[in-house]
């Protein structure tokens, strides 16, 4: 009976000892996914995906745009799904203008040229969109996660107007002939931490189509995720 409560005495230690371990095991904890990339500066450089050979655009044509974007986790993958909405302006520096061409019988709009005697300084088109973005994303955890994301984004034409400057001053006109109201297409991006290259392919032509020359636009610039 002595050596019975003996022999536990001894163990129980021993017993609590391995509970107590146990215990203080390693505990696999995964970090849930945390809402990110919510609000969005981008600066890109404007152009047109195929150019008319009499369109001579400026190499530096910078655009802005700004996003505030919902994220929405998929569980507890690193995948996302994000909307929002914001504002785009796609601005280009050319050496022309759009014109209606009066010689054919409904007027399609073409692109012309400055004549060469004419000197200017600045000439430009600018056009500001109000825009919905949607996109997936992938973003991996850390302080300095990978991410990537596809989506497309919809506007519609708030704003546009053309500014030239010249010798005599400069003028602005708040109106482009035929132009599209709508613009959509597809948008990419790719970077680390709050850093990100993109770029943007407007599916839908700046005039519209059959009524003017067709232009696709095509944006290439830097995303920095403010919040």
């Amino acid at each position: 009976m002595r050596l019975t409560t003996f022999i536990i005495c001894l163990l129980a230690p021993l017993m609590i000892f391995g509970q107590t371990e146990r215990k203080k095991g390693p505990i696999e904890i995964i970090n849930p996914p945390v809402s990110q990339d919510r609000f969005i500066f981008e600066l890109h450089n404007d152009m047109f995906l195929e150019i008319p050979g009499n369109m001579d655009i400026r190499p530096w044509s910078p655009g802005l745009n700004a996003h505030i974007m919902y994220d929405y986790p998929l569980g507890k993958s690193v995948i996302s799904f994000a909307w929002g909405y914001g504002f785009s302006s796609f601005n280009l520096h050319s050496n022309g203008e759009f014109e209606r061409d009066g010689l054919s019988p409904d007027e399609f709009v073409r692109f012309y040229p400055f004549s060469e005697n004419y000197e200017y300084k600045k000439n430009k088109v600018s056009a500001n969109f109000l825009e919905i973005p949607i996109e997936f994303r992938l973003r991996t955890r850390g302080d300095r996660p990978f991410k990537m994301s596809v989506g497309g984004k919809v506007g519609y034409l708030v704003n546009i107007h053309t500014k030239t400057r010249d010798n005599d001053g400069k003028r602005k006109f708040y109106q482009v002939p035929e132009i599209n109201s709508w613009r959509y297409g597809v948008v990419g991006r790719i970077g680390i931490g709050r850093w990100s290259l993109f770029s943007f392919y407007s599916i839908s032509t700046l005039l519209l189509p059959d009524k003017g020359v067709e232009l696709n636009p095509l944006t290439i610039g830097l995303s920095i995720a403010l919040i």
